[in-house]
C-alpha cells in the first residue's frame, strides 16, 4: 500500500555535518528547518576551529547541545513574561472576588 503525500507536504534535501538527508516536511516548516540546519552547520564549523574534535558524531552532538541550549536560554525570558502575565490576571480576578 503506497502512502499518498498531502498537498501541503514537500520533499527537500538538507546537508547536515557533510551528509545529505532527504526529508518530507510540511511546507510551512521549511524555513525553520533550513534555519536549524544552518545553525547546526555553523556551530559545527565553530567547534572544529576551536576544539580538537575530529569525529563527526562528537561535533554533531556538541553542536546540537550548543544550539539547543541557546534556544532554551532565549525561550526562558518569554516563559517568565507569560507566567507574570498569568499571575497578574489571577490577582485581578481575586481582586474582583474581594469587591
Amino acid at each position: 500500500m503506497s502512502e499518498q503525500k498531502s498537498t501541503d507536504e514537500l520533499s527537500i534535501r538538507i546537508e547536515l555535518a557533510g551528509r545529505a538527508y532527504p526529508l518530507s516536511i510540511h511546507k510551512e516548516e521549511e524555513a525553520n528547518i533550513r534555519k536549524a540546519v544552518q545553525e547546526l552547520n555553523d556551530s559545527i564549523a565553530r567547534l572544529k576551529q576551536h576544539y580538537p574534535l575530529t569525529d563527526k558524531q562528537d561535533l554533531l552532538a556538541m553542536a546540537a547541545l550548543e544550539v539547543t541550549t541557546r534556544a532554551l536560554n532565549s525561550a526562558a525570558p518569554q516563559q517568565q513574561t507569560d507566567a507574570l502575565a498569568e499571575l497578574a490576571e489571577i490577582e485581578r480576578l481575586l481582586e474582583g472576588l474581594r469587591s
